[in-house]
């Protein structure tokens, strides 16, 4: 630790007004930004599998891309979102198959089609 912490202080007077701003640039230059954004973009396109899987692809994107893998955990704890009946235009649960409301046929999500495909 002492040995890095001299050669980031190399060459910088303490007394300086901008020695704060040197030392910040300098930590700024041993970061390694190329694996930083693939990283994000990883977590992003994981965090968008899991949103197409729970119905709620941009929530869980942005979650991705501002907290990381603890955006996945996150997306997992939040509830699903609601669905919009056709017909009267109410909210109803997310798993619902029917409007408590109308009584109208909700229309199946993309994963109960492919589930019924299957069968």
């Amino acid at each position: 630790m002492e040995a890095w912490l001299e050669r980031l202080m190399q060459g910088i007077d303490t007394d300086s007004p901008d020695a704060t701003l040197l030392v910040f640039v300098r930590l700024m230059g041993m970061i390694d930004w190329w694996l930083l954004l693939w990283l994000t973009l990883l977590c992003m396109a994981v965090g968008g599998l899991i949103g197409w899987w729970r119905g709620s692809f941009w929530r869980d994107v942005a979650l991705a891309a501002a907290l990381g893998p603890l955006g996945w955990i996150v997306s997992f704890l939040l509830p699903l979102p609601d669905r919009r009946c056709p017909c009267c235009g109410k909210s109803n649960r997310a798993r619902a198959r029917g409007c408590i409301h109308c009584a109208a046929q909700l229309s199946p999500t993309k994963r109960g089609q492919q589930a019924a495909q299957r069968k």
